[in-house]
């Protein structure tokens, strides 16, 4: 009798063992996760408004007001679900008497009626909820590939990466697109695997979704055609008893693609009408007239006009027109992702090479057809942030290539890359948008190699403050490009104005000091050489790592 009571016990106790061990995964997700979400939140409380967020914020409360969706008097070429996101909690303010107007935020910040923090930090939760998402997706796609060691690997990754806690933590497009383009794929991948109802309209309405975040998303388009062409020309053969539906035939398989094909892009058209206010927002072609065009694709129209139109570009210390090319993207990604992760991405290729995977094969299509069009096709000053779709699927990669490899040298090696990767994260939190990695000497030395968004885009006016209140808050020339007053954050700041050297305290951004845009507009026409009686100075202090501090002699 006691025999059988004690063997009761254990099987009850293991039985409790084994429920832990397959909920421990799970719970070290959320770990991560949460942690990755209290990071992003310090980072948008720390960070300034870069230059872009205001305008996504104020159309945003204009939209939900007025449903003028005009794509560029209003949207300024963007599709409007980041707008939409960007406002929602600002819907939950007074207004403070406001006309409807894009400009409702500049607005609202000028006015002090709502606190800037907190308009701030508001505007940006939506896209740190979604970047937790992007982590979450990554988890689940990578252990249902190669196990929970897999997943967790990858939800690490995407907490510790620089790129997605730099534009996870602002209310604009680009994690936006990120996210919604990699689950996208990601639920394609799950339809393809084992094809139902269920699972292909909810890839269409990611399909949409995706589209309504970023016009980038539109390589989607050309990504899933091939990818349901492969499915019909080079099938997967199930294992013997799998249910997945799918016709034997080239004939009946080509039919049920196309059915496929029709469907995703059907669904998205009508997620993407929903996303305009229920219309399409029909306008005149500026280009053709008497043409109508839906809103939406108007933008592909105006940005031929843009690129013919030689906007200057930095690269490698030369300012110029036309100047990216195809070696951008590739040198941007070189400097800006951790070293961590490169190492990690060269054992994932080899370790793919040699046990090549039908992960692997199915990723190979989506990142060649974004490495193909952001090396080849486009020739604009862009940032790298229009990579980060494709940062998502290299994480991906190297979860489910390294995550089930035993090899003790191998997991030494994926343990101590991972250390690297969270000390260069936490180091440089929160300034992530200037991450720059060891090869170039950190991000000291970024500005004199990529510029934009890739390094400078406002966000270090609080910096500066912080760093003028240690010193006791002195008088400032300033040469700012970003969003914000300086005066909102208590800076006592004069205009840097023309070409003449001055003394004093000298602040100047990186984007300014370079040439690639003028102070206080960035609409205005820089001046070539206006600050070169800086170069023959060291600064003082780099808040940021986007703004330069001069202290320089008194000047009669």
């Amino acid at each position: 009798m006691r025999m059988e009571e004690g063997k009761g016990v254990r099987s009850a106790r293991d039985r409790r063992v084994t429920r832990l061990r397959a909920s421990l995964p799970v719970i070290v997700l959320v770990v991560l996760v949460t942690v990755f979400a209290a990071r992003l939140l310090d980072a948008a409380i720390q960070n300034a408004l870069t230059i872009d967020e205001p305008h996504y914020m104020g159309t945003g409360v204009y939209l939900w007001q007025t449903g003028d969706y005009h794509f560029e008097r209003i949207l300024l070429y963007h599709p409007p679900l980041a707008h939409h996101l960007a406002s929602l909690p600002l819907l939950l303010f007074d207004l403070d008497g406001l006309p409807a107007s894009p400009a409702v935020a500049e607005a609202l910040v000028a006015r002090g009626s709502v606190d800037r923090t907190t308009l701030r930090i508001a505007s940006r939760i939506p896209f740190i909820l979604l970047s937790c998402w992007g982590a979450i997706l990554l988890f689940f796609w990578a252990r249902e590939v190669a196990g929970s060691a897999s997943g967790l690997l990858a939800a690490f990754l995407a907490s510790m990466s620089p790129a997605l806690m730099a534009h996870g933590s602002l209310a604009h497009s680009d994690v936006a697109v990120g996210v919604l383009y990699f689950q996208t794929l990601y639920l394609f991948w799950r339809w393809s695997m084992q094809p139902t109802g269920l699972r292909v309209v909810l890839c269409g309405i990611s399909l949409g979704l995706a589209l309504l975040s970023k016009h980038s998303a539109i390589l989607l388009l050309p990504t899933l055609a091939l990818l349901l062409g492969w499915s019909v020309f080079l099938p997967r053969r199930p294992p013997e008893g799998d249910p997945r539906i799918g016709p034997e035939t080239l004939g009946p398989r080509l039919l049920w693609a196309a059915g496929a094909g029709v469907t995703l892009l059907g669904l998205a058209v009508v997620v993407i009408w929903l996303g305009y206010g229920g219309s399409f927002a029909w306008t005149e072609s500026p280009r053709w007239p008497g043409v109508q065009l839906p809103g939406w694709a108007q933008p592909f129209l105006v940005y031929l006009d843009a690129r013919a139109a030689h906007r200057s570009g930095f690269l490698l210390g030369e300012l110029a027109p036309n100047i990216y090319g195809w070696k951008f993207f590739p040198l941007a990604f070189a400097i800006k992702t951790p070293v961590g992760i490169l190492l990690l991405l060269l054992l994932a290729l080899v370790t793919l090479s040699r046990f090549p995977s039908p992960l692997g094969r199915f990723l190979g299509v989506p990142c060649l057809v974004l490495l193909g069009t952001l090396f080849f096709v486009i020739n604009a000053p862009m940032g790298l942030r229009y990579m980060l779709p494709l940062d998502l699927l290299i994480l991906l990669l190297i979860a489910t290539q390294l995550g089930p490899r035993a090899g003790s040298w191998m997991r030494a090696t994926v343990f101590g890359a991972c250390l690297w990767t969270a000390g260069a994260s936490l180091w440089i939190h929160p300034h992530h948008l200037a991450y720059f990695n060891e090869l170039i000497g950190g991000p000291a030395r970024g500005h004199h190699y990529v510029l934009d968004s890739n390094l400078d885009w406002g966000q270090d006016l609080s910096s500066l403050a912080r760093y003028l209140q240690s010193r006791g808050n002195p008088p400032v020339s300033l040469a700012y490009f970003g969003a914000e007053s300086p005066a909102v954050y208590g800076i006592r700041a004069r205009q840097l104005e023309g070409c003449e050297p001055v003394g004093g305290i000298v602040a100047i951004s990186v984007n300014v000091w370079k040439g690639l845009y003028a102070s206080p507009s960035p609409l205005l026409a820089p001046v070539p050489g206006c600050y070169d009686w800086l170069r023959g100075h060291e600064p003082v202090a780099r808040p940021g790592y986007s703004i330069l501090v001069y202290e320089l002699p008194e000047r009669p």
